[in-house]
């Protein structure tokens, strides 16, 4: 199917696509929604989608039979087969979704495709409730100073604690990273920072792409400091780096997702980032 532009404008409130995520608002249209749903069931990946760094095969897949598209209303709903077997129901539309309705949808599209859970996905630019915000950074034509006490990985003097720094921190995403590391994948700088003689913080890997528009974007990282370190500077630190890398390679801008009421929001707000709005989510027909 193709979208219709004057009914996504008027529903859609915050830049996010299903499969890819936020974008730009300039990359927000039309023609990127259709992009998706021409790979839709193939497992291929679009150019500029942020995970393809991390697999040859695009595990969410929109299941496109099941699309709710009107003047006032659009319903996405995507299915993944990693772990339990997600099925997400992305709901563009004014206001709160009827979680009932939504309840329904789930319970019915799970029977069909075989998901064991179903999670309802909405937006809006006020946040109550919300789970996730969704920021926006400009590069500026030249970004705050680095700290010297922040370092490539490749020469840390105290690279040998990265290990144990990646299992301390949690499910942060530098486990994974580390086994890439160890299988001899590069999948772009790390930076870090030490105290005590020991890996407390990292930022990584550094990367940049271009988005659906052409323009050089940096896509997000994982981002740790470790809990007995934090309230430092080391997270700003970190921060301020890997821009200065961003910049030094062309990116324009940043898109990520915070966390709400976490230390990574604060930090981006104190960063001056732009909010482009909130996520929320609920698990409907579990």
């Amino acid at each position: 199917m193709r979208f219709r532009w004057d009914w996504l404008s008027s529903a859609i409130s915050v830049p996010y696509v299903p499969t890819l995520g936020p974008v730009r608002p300039q990359a927000l249209s039309a023609e990127l929604f259709d992009a998706v749903m021409l790979v839709a069931h193939t497992g291929r990946f679009l150019p500029y989608d942020k995970d393809r760094r991390w697999s040859s095969t695009k595990d969410e897949r929109v299941i496109t039979q099941e699309i709710i598209h009107r003047p006032e209303l659009t319903v996405i709903p995507t299915l993944s087969t990693r772990g339990r077997g997600l099925l997400k129901i992305h709901y563009y539309g004014r206001g709160k979704p009827d979680i009932g309705h939504a309840a329904e949808w789930s319970l019915t599209w799970m029977t069909t495709y075989g998901a064991v859970a179903g999670r309802l996905i909405w937006f809006d630019d006020v946040g109550e409730g919300a789970r996730t915000r969704l920021m926006l950074k400009t590069f500026e034509d030249q970004e705050s100073g680095v700290s010297g006490a922040v370092m490539s990985l490749n020469d840390c003097p105290y690279a040998s604690t990265f290990p144990a720094f990646t299992e301390e921190i949690g499910p942060e995403g530098f486990a994974f990273l580390y086994q890439r590391m160890q299988a001899g994948i590069d999948d772009g700088p790390v930076l870090v920072t030490v105290q005590d003689d020991r890996i407390v913080g990292a930022i990584g890997p550094l990367a940049t792409m271009t988005d659906s528009t052409g323009a050089t974007i940096q896509p997000p990282q994982y981002f740790a400091v470790h809990p007995d370190y934090r309230g430092r500077g080391h997270g700003r630190n970190l921060w301020r780096a890997s821009m200065a890398w961003g910049r030094a390679n062309g990116a324009g801008h940043k898109v990520l997702q915070a966390s709400v009421g976490t230390p990574a929001e604060r930090l981006y707000l104190s960063e001056r980032l732009v909010t482009l709005g909130f996520l929320h989510t609920v698990d409907v027909g579990c």
